[in-house]
Parts: structure tokens; sequence; C-alpha cells
């Protein structure tokens, strides 16, 4: 099976606006999200799997290109999360923020917030959905009792330039 082509600067860019985005979201009580780092014990990190991968490209006749794009990522929370109830905690947490990317309403602190719209990425580019490919679930366990507990993400994008230069 032959890859995909890639987007490099539009890996770039979306990495950049999705870290932005990430830490905007409000259930992180004083939490940040780091990029593709997690401390030994505890952490909350996002990790892109493969760059923006071209789903599909379309040329006209007068060089205009449309391209769209994939970006999937995971975000990873770790933690030594020692009872059922702050596992469960932990997961919600994670499932929140995937229904907040989707633009769905969560509810914060007794608030009902929600993601009304995507961030701007550069000229041509603009982010169309933003979906979970998983819930939020247990990735791994380690024996020292730290767990990571991960939710698999993928942004879609558009990106439309001219190769004639007019």
């Amino acid at each position: 099976m032959a890859q995909r082509p890639i987007d490099v600067s539009g890996s770039e860019i979306v990495s950049t606006a999705l870290m932005e985005l990430l830490n905007e979201f409000p259930a992180l009580n004083g939490k940040s999200v780091k990029f593709s780092t997690l401390d030994d014990k505890s952490g909350l990190g996002f990790f892109p799997i493969s760059g923006a991968a071209v789903i599909s490209r379309k040329e006209s006749i007068t060089g205009h290109v449309i391209l769209q794009c994939g970006y999937p990522f995971n975000v990873i929370y770790r933690a030594a999360a020692k009872t059922e109830t702050q596992k469960l905690a932990i997961k919600e947490f994670l499932d929140a923020l995937g229904k907040w990317l989707e633009r769905q309403p969560i509810v914060v602190s007794g608030q009902t917030v929600q993601l009304h719209e995507y961030p701007e990425l550069d000229e041509g580019r603009i982010i169309t959905s933003i979906a979970r490919s998983t819930p939020a679930h247990l990735n791994a366990a380690y024996q020292d009792g730290v767990e990571d507990w991960l939710v698999s993400i993928l942004v879609r994008y558009k990106y439309e330039y001219d190769t004639s230069g007019a």
C-alpha cells in the first residue's frame, strides 16, 4: 500500500494551532498540554501520529488546487490513579476534551461551554472538522502504578492554492 503524501508545512501549522487550542480547553484546571512530552509520573501530552496526510487532491485546468488533509493525533493523560473513581475521572476528562473539540456542549464546573469555531490556520488552510477516532481508554499500565489514558482524534482540513501564480 502506497503511503499518502504529506502536507509538511500544514503539519507544522496544524500542530501549532492545536497546541494553542488544546490549552484553551476549559476543564484543564491549571494543567497544560505539552507537545510530544510526558513526565515520568504524570502529565498531559499531545502526540501527532503521522503528520498531515493528503487524503485527496483536485486540480483545475487553471491550476487551482484543493487538498483535503487529515491530521491524526493522540492526547495522552498520564497519572498514578489509585481508585476506580480517579480512573473514571481521567476517562471522562479525555472524553469531554473530545466532545469539546467536536464542538459539542460540555459541562465544566456546572457551566455549559462549547467551542464555536476552530482556530484560523493560514492563508488557504481551514479546519473543516475535528472528531474522535476512539473513545478514551487505558492504553498502558506500568509496574509503578502509573497509567497512560489515551484518546485518538482526527483533524480534517482543506488547503486551497493556485499553481499558476495568478
